[in-house]
């Protein structure tokens, strides 16, 4: 990724020398986590390529104010989900009843649990589900679960303490374990 060259030409370049080759070095060292981060949240390709880039372009514009001792991963993991997060659509609530008809569909088709739990459709409903989580439960699982991110990492990157990461990880994946277990066992929750 050549985010230097993506550079307007009407502005001055905001780094020469030996910071544009730090600069460059950052870009390179972590664009994988930067992209990762974005796709995380857009789940699609170019949407997450042009978040990657606006990302690597607010840390140009930024690059001379930013603290050296600084934690530039955290800084850059934070900004590209920011940046994901303004550009994703909304989601929409799952009904259990849509959730259930997956999986009945799957059971009628002479599916066992095994195959059920490999199943694209199964990967997709998990994901719908995961969608649908509040907010606050999403983004810590997201960031935790796709993006493989420690709870320090994921505190720094959503502003919260260490302790409510690992409190609403908790929260998040019983919620969705119970929103699964009713839909296995053809249940719906009140």
């Amino acid at each position: 990724m050549t985010v230097l060259g993506q550079v307007s030409l009407s502005e001055p370049f905001p780094v020469a020398g030996a910071a544009a080759d730090e600069f460059e070095a950052v870009v390179r060292d972590h664009s994988h986590l930067v992209y990762r981060i974005a796709y995380s949240v857009l789940r699609n390709h170019h949407d997450a390529e042009d978040a990657t880039q606006e990302t690597f372009l607010r840390c140009l514009r930024w690059w001379n104010r930013l603290d050296p001792l600084r934690n530039r991963r955290a800084w850059l993991a934070r900004t590209a989900w920011r940046v994901a997060l303004d550009r994703r659509p909304r989601f929409q609530e799952i009904s259990l009843d849509d959730a259930a008809a997956t999986v009945e569909a799957l059971h009628a088709a002479g599916a066992g649990a095994d195959e059920i739990a490999a199943n694209q459709q199964m990967g997709a409903l998990v994901e719908r589900l995961i969608a649908a989580l509040p907010r606050e439960l999403r983004e810590p699982l997201t960031l935790s679960t796709v993006e493989e991110l420690t709870s320090p990492e994921i505190a720094a990157v959503l502003g919260i303490p260490e302790g409510s990461v690992r409190t609403r990880l908790m929260r998040a994946r019983q919620v969705l374990k119970e929103k699964l277990s009713a839909i296995l066992q053809g249940r719906h929750p009140a």
